[in-house]
């Protein structure tokens, strides 16, 4: 990830209380990663500082809280070419393409099979946290936003997180429904916003953005095939289209091409559909309020008798017996921590 990602951080992080660089220690960060914008740390650290200065601080809605931190005008280069495009659609296609400008964990994928429109904004599940998924959606939306002047408003943002008990940052970053508990992260809106002309728009100066872009060193991704793999598999699961084929597909290059990257990084494309699908099955079972059945939906399965055989051969349990055991597990946890709170000396 970018350092870019923690713009504001250190602001949020003492507004909620919080001592950002013992945080940022702990997470095995230094102050000095923040200087430079362009600068890049492994992802799971960005994502556990995020969570644990959440969790510590009692904020829920501190991914959001950094996400008002930021201007349009951050985005640096890249608020160039997108301010010059000529519709909102462009804007979305722009974000995906340069999408590791922002990140190597990040993937945009644009729906138009109808009305409503979607838009999926969805992170390598493994580092799918609740922080960075609400800092993705809100930065999302300010940056297209941003684009256009301000005239795209979606229908609605979809989130697979619950809904927090405080709403209002929510509330103030996105002028439509929140939809919690969603199949997806995203949004969805209406084919005719998709076509709002940007106010800015100028094809040469779009294009000279563009090769500025394309100047911007960004350096390999640590497992390029792999990871994008998992994306777009995680992409394209719920619709059930998950194959080496349609994966290949959404990634540009043909099944051969992928299958060979795949083997030259020591992975089969079998094992990382299994490995999405269950840090999926697992992330939905958990975190939301969806049924069995929903979830054999979204992790690519058409019936529920297939899904749970597949599940209890993965987990050794039924899917409604291991969401039992983390249901008791979390308020055995609960308990016992209130216990020690009550042990604590005065």
């Amino acid at each position: 990830m970018r350092a870019a990602t923690l713009t504001g951080y250190l602001e949020v992080a003492r507004h909620v209380g919080l001592d950002p660089f013992e945080l940022l220690r702990e997470a095995g960060l230094t102050p000095d990663f923040l200087d430079d914008p362009e600068k890049r740390h492994a992802a799971g650290d960005v994502v556990e500082l995020l969570e644990a200065s959440a969790a510590r601080s009692g904020c829920e809605s501190l991914g959001l809280l950094m996400a008002e931190c930021r201007s349009f005008a951050q985005l640096g280069p890249l608020s160039l070419l997108l301010e010059r495009l000529p519709t909102v659609r462009d804007v979305v296609k722009a974000l995906s393409l340069y999408r590791r400008h922002f990140n190597d964990i990040l993937d945009i994928e644009l729906e138009e099979g109808g009305d409503p429109c979607l838009i999926d904004i969805e992170l390598l599940p493994q580092f799918a946290k609740i922080q960075i998924i609400d800092l993705t959606a809100a930065r999302f939306y300010r940056n297209v936003s941003g684009a256009s002047g301000g005239r795209w408003h979606p229908l609605s943002v979809h989130l697979v997180r619950d809904a927090p008990e405080d709403l209002s940052a929510f509330r103030r970053i996105f002028p439509c429904p929140v939809e919690f508990g969603s199949s997806f992260n995203g949004f969805s809106c209406t084919s005719n916003s998709l076509a709002v002309a940007n106010p800015l728009a100028n094809e040469t100066m779009a294009r000279h953005a563009s090769r500025l872009l394309q100047m911007v060193e960004l350096g390999p991704e640590d497992a390029p095939t792999s990871d994008q793999a998992r994306r777009a598999i995680a992409l394209l699961l719920p619709s059930g289209k998950a194959t080496l084929e349609h994966v290949a597909t959404n990634l540009g290059v043909s099944a051969r091409a992928l299958r060979r990257g795949l083997e030259r990084e020591g992975h089969v494309f079998g094992n990382l559909l299994n490995e999405v699908r269950r840090d999926l099955a697992q992330r939905y079972l958990a975190s939301s309020n969806h049924s069995i059945t929903a979830i054999s939906d979204l992790t690519g399965y058409t019936s529920l008798s297939s899904f749970s055989r597949w599940f209890a051969a993965e987990f050794g349990m039924a899917p409604h017996s291991w969401r039992s055991a983390q249901i008791a597990m979390t308020r055995y946890s609960a308990l016992r921590d209130s216990i020690e709170i009550i042990r604590l000396p005065a």
